[in-house]
């Protein structure tokens, strides 16, 4: 071990302090650190340094968060910067205090301190690291490197068991229900656990506001008009737990969170949280729904009605309180590259036109239809339009549909398994750079897969010949009447998931919220070519968004 020289003017110590769950707080683990570095320093002559508090409580060292935003990372910018001088000593209890992340971004940290002209001290066994020592004795960076892959190890054990133990506590819940514990205590805001009954329940006053949110939403009011009332009323904010801290005011944002929540209609989406090493991004991917899990706030057609408000396209900003000049606002796009449609006004005229090719932006042409030709289309052909809609599903369609879906799934999670196992045996093989390609595309299926059993799941319930029934009775109504313009966009919103505009085969294509089906409508203009007189084909790249689209522009 490396003694430090001894000098008229101490040379100052910096003791860092971490660790990362919140059990640790209770415990001694500050005060073990602690003295550990005091008394380090006094048995060496070095000045403890109290200005730089450098304590990462809480705070794990897995990706290297300590470094980039935490106390540690305040240290490197510190030393880049000066106001720490080469020579200084930093002290922590063990490599795995510094860093748990991968062997590469752990000795990265390393070697940038070393190099910075830091002395580096390993307070459990004494070993005191720094340039001139790894010049002299370059085989001493093996034990750095050795404990740093441990450190690493351990925690990427530790968080595969974590998700092998969710995993399983998930599989018991869908086999044998709560069996009187809770499966999670973090509960939607206007949920709680009841031991005496050992079961979910409302909070009443808590659920009557959702209610209240999606009833309101449902008849037409928007997101900033609830939240104006609610803090008008001085109705208390929530806080999902008792240490999380209360909202001052309600907002928008807020609202938006409950009314687009599956938990309202009791249905629990579990999470599992990715990380992006490239970008550092967090990300939280929903995984299978559990039904029935939670008591539900609100019914199935009042959710579902809201559901569908959301997914379609608002208008914002200084027109968001004026009431739509056309019927067909929010949910008609174009059918060349499957943008939003604006309505233009010309003189004496109003015209649809793709929002893109209106910005003079590429990838889209500049078409315009009259809009009082679409809509005359609509008004004339709503009897057929609601005669020839595909009706409800059936439970029996949609289970089948579920069921294999959900083969797939399982058929999916076999395969990453398997694709996991050949990468560990075949490590640094060609074979096993293929096995991880695969494998990220696997694991890609699987959420698209997930994500489309949860909506299926959480819909099966409302796409029912009687439901649906009601709405297409409204659209044949709406569009036959004088009904004007605001109330017909609302009942069609409420129906229709979107109307594609293809200009050059004359046609409106249809598809309902309730079907993947589509209708066409004939609506000649001056585009139509005459001299294509086939049969109309349905635009692909409109219709099914999700091949020609970016997920932020699907089904928006």
């Amino acid at each position: 071990m490396d003694a430090p020289v001894r000098t008229e003017t101490k040379t100052r110590a910096y003791s860092y302090v971490r660790f990362s769950t919140p059990s640790q707080a209770a415990g001694a683990t500050v005060q073990r650190q602690t003295e550990k570095a005091a008394k380090y320093a006094a048995d060496h002559g070095l000045t403890l340094d109290t200005e730089l508090n450098m304590m990462d409580l809480g705070m794990s060292a897995f990706r290297g968060k300590n470094a980039r935003t935490g106390a540690l990372g305040g240290f490197l910018k510190a030393v880049e910067n000066g106001y720490v001088e080469r020579g200084s000593y930093l002290l922590i209890e063990n490599m795995d205090r510094l860093s748990r992340a991968d062997i590469v971004t752990a000795q990265g940290l390393f070697l940038q301190l070393v190099g910075s002209g830091i002395n580096l001290v390993t307070l459990t066994n004494g070993e005191a690291y720094s340039v001139e020592r790894l010049e002299r004795e370059p085989e001493a960076i093996l034990y750095v490197v050795l404990e740093l892959i441990r450190a690493n190890r351990e925690s990427t054990r530790k968080s595969q068991l974590i998700g092998d133990a969710k995993a399983r506590k998930k599989k018991r819940l869908a086999e044998h229900g709560l069996e009187g514990k809770p499966y999670t205590r973090q509960t939607p805001a206007w949920i709680q656990w009841s031991e005496s009954t050992a079961s979910y329940e409302l909070i009443p006053e808590r659920a009557d506001i959702v209610r209240e949110m999606f009833q309101r939403m449902a008849a037409g009011e928007g997101l900033e008009r609830i939240a104006r009332d609610l803090n008008e009323r001085g109705v208390p904010t929530w806080a999902r737990s008792g240490r999380q801290r209360t909202a001052d005011h309600w907002r928008t944002s807020y609202i938006r969170k409950v009314l687009t929540s599956t938990a309202p209609i009791g249905t629990f989406t579990p999470h599992t949280t990715t990380h992006d090493e490239t970008t550092r991004a967090r990300r939280d991917e929903a995984m299978a729904p559990v039904e029935n899990l939670f008591p539900a706030a609100v019914d199935a057609d009042t959710y579902w009605k809201v559901s569908r408000k959301l997914s379609t396209t608002a208008a914002r900003g200084r027109n968001a309180k004026q009431p739509p000049k056309s019927i067909v606002s929010g949910i008609v796009f174009c059918a060349t590259c499957g943008h939003a449609v604006t309505r233009v006004a010309k003189g004496d005229y109003v015209y649809l036109v793709c929002s893109r090719a209106n910005m003079r932006a590429d990838g889209c042409t500049y078409k315009a239809m009259r809009y009082d030709t679409v809509e005359s289309a609509l008004r004339e052909n709503a009897r057929r339009l609601v005669k020839e809609a595909p009706r409800g599903q059936n439970t029996a369609t949609l289970e089948k549909k579920i069921d294999a879906l959900q083969d797939n799934a399982d058929g999916a999670e076999t395969q990453m398994a398997d694709l996991a196992e050949l990468i560990a045996g075949e490590r640094g093989s060609p074979e096993a750079t293929a096995a991880r390609k695969r494998l990220r595309e696997v694991e890609q299926y699987l959420k698209d897969t997930q994500r489309q059993l949860r909506d299926l799941r959480a819909q099966r319930d409302t796409l029912t010949t009687a439901s649906v029934r009601d709405r297409l009775k409204g659209v044949e109504r709406a569009l036959t009447s004088n009904t004007d313009a605001g109330g017909t966009n609302a009942v069609l919103r409420d129906a229709i998931r979107r109307i594609v505009l293809d200009p050059e085969q004359g046609m409106l294509w249809v598809r309902w919220h309730h079907s993947d089906e589509t209708q066409g409508i004939t609506c000649i203009t001056r585009h139509y070519k005459w001299e294509d007189m086939h049969e109309a084909r349905e635009p692909v790249s409109a219709l099914f968004p999700e091949r020609a689209m970016s997920a932020n522009q699907i089904e928006k």
